[in-house]
């Protein structure tokens, strides 16, 4: 399904002893420094898979190569960055020792060592500056290019100037069509899927990516059989399930949708994997609607499974998650003990339960507690890249328009990203609030119409929630 921000293919692939065509002068474009042959081969495996999007196959035969020799940085590197198994300590030493066994290796293997950890700490000045030395090193390497032009992190006019000059080369075009999609060019998206399949017919993800731009295209039926083509294919692509999970609960199939999310989970290839899929299935009661036990069974699974797996920060943000339905069913004394636990369950907050504990505060009308948190979520953005700005905006507006200020939230909700599905439920009950009865219901029919449902996202569900129970009520 979605691909993620990352510049691990665009480094792997220079390795790789691939089955595409067009790349076979460059299956030499790096001699690996291991001479062990599981590890050679587990890791070509992992790279064929990476460049292919099928990440966390290519994790397990990175780690394997690792296994393998313990000395193969690179591997050791590569495996680091892919894997959720490692906290953000145990990758920090595992990285590290990936570059100082990689600088034992060739230069081209420190170079491409070095650059995906800078990539991996988030320094994209030192990373970039790498990769071009990669390219120039391997200038006939269509990965190798595609990492100098910047990869999923590219601007659309540099991915389609690449897709240009490399026309063969799927990954350029799975970038594009998502890209084209956004960019508002929804013929162009499609033309770019279809495109990607067409070059790499065999494996999930090209599928997957069809289905989902198709999906966003209104087209379920068609979506869903490329979702379960990509199902059938190898290595297994446990998220064409979740997919399938979307198009069914866009189409009023819940209990349909849950069915596909534990089939999802059962192919899952990691238990952060799994607890991912759980989370969705409480989208899935969410965007129902269903009765506020079923949620907080669902929550309360997904709790355990968190805790579970030592993963606290996760637990702390469903607990705050579990707060504000408590909140919503008028059950004060469950929501502020159910808070506590929130902010108990990781030595650092996450900002999300500043939101949530925002909102669960609103619903009760404690606006003191309320503003407080909003402002710790604000503090929390000024040094914080990742808190999203439209999530505050969205809270600002709700908590003014729920205190009779709706012409004040609309200029702050109005400035935010209108694209947003929960920036453009909030305007809907902006403009509702202040008796707009034609704009709310223009707003709410954007949400209803947008159709890049994420079950894992329980803002989006939510949103989606008062959309179809607002134009319903309506009608």
């Amino acid at each position: 399904m979605r691909t993620r921000s990352s510049r691990l293919i665009a480094v792997v692939a220079v390795f790789s002893v691939a089955s595409l065509p067009a790349r076979a002068q460059t299956d030499t474009a790096l001699k690996l420094t291991t001479t062990n042959p599981t590890a050679a081969s587990e890791f070509r495996a992992g790279v064929s898979d990476f460049q292919n999007i099928s990440f966390e196959s290519a994790a397990a035969h990175f780690k394997a190569a690792v296994a393998a020799d313990p000395n193969f940085g690179l591997a050791r590197v590569l495996y680091a960055s892919t894997t959720p198994e490692l906290n953000p300590n145990q990758q920090d030493v595992e990285l590290n020792r990936g570059v100082a066994d990689a600088a034992r290796a060739t230069n081209k293997e420190l170079i491409l060592a070095a650059a995906y950890r800078e990539a991996t700490l988030g320094h994209t000045d030192a990373a970039n500056a790498l990769f071009r030395a990669a390219s120039q090193l391997m200038p006939a390497d269509q990965l190798a290019a595609w990492s100098a032009s910047g990869g999923f992190g590219a601007p659309l006019a540099t991915t389609r100037d690449f897709v240009t000059r490399h026309p063969t080369y799927p990954l350029g075009y799975n970038t594009l069509a998502y890209q084209a999609w956004l960019s508002g060019d929804r013929a162009a998206a499609i033309a770019a899927a279809t495109r990607q399949i067409e070059l790499l017919p065999t494996a999930p993800n090209p599928h997957d990516t069809y289905a989902e731009i198709l999906q966003w295209n209104g087209q379920f039926a068609e979506a869903a059989a490329h979702y379960k083509q990509a199902t059938t294919l190898s290595p297994r692509f446990p998220e064409a399930y979740a997919g399938l999970a979307e198009v069914a609960a866009l189409q009023g199939q819940y209990d349909q949708a849950r069915a596909y999310l534990n089939q999802a989970i059962a192919n899952a290839w990691t238990p952060q994997q799994k607890l991912g899929y759980m989370r969705q299935i409480v989208g899935t009661y969410i965007v129902e609607g269903a009765p506020p036990e079923a949620v907080t069974k669902s929550l309360e699974a997904a709790i355990a499974e968190a805790k579970a797996q030592g993963d606290g920060r996760t637990a702390a943000v469903l607990y705050s998650q579990l707060a504000t339905v408590q909140a919503n069913m008028g059950n004060a004394n469950a929501a502020h003990q159910t808070l506590a636990l929130a902010k108990a369950a990781s030595a650092n907050v996450p900002w999300n339960v500043h939101y949530y504990g925002s909102m669960a505060h609103g619903l009760m009308k404690h606006w003191a507690p309320a503003g407080q948190e909003l402002t710790a979520l604000k503090s929390q953005a000024a040094s914080d890249p990742t808190v999203s700005k439209d999530l505050i905006a969205a809270l600002e507006g709700y908590q003014l328009t729920q205190q009779g200020k709706a012409a004040e939230a609309l200029p702050i909700l109005m400035a935010a990203d209108t694209t947003n599905v929960l920036v453009m439920n909030r305007i809907a009950e902006a403009h509702a609030a202040l008796g707009h009865s034609a704009e709310a219901a223009a707003w709410n029919n954007k949400v209803n119409a947008n159709y890049a449902l994420n079950l894992g996202d329980f803002t989006n569900v939510n949103s989606r929630r008062r959309a179809k129970l607002a134009t319903a009520t309506k009608k």
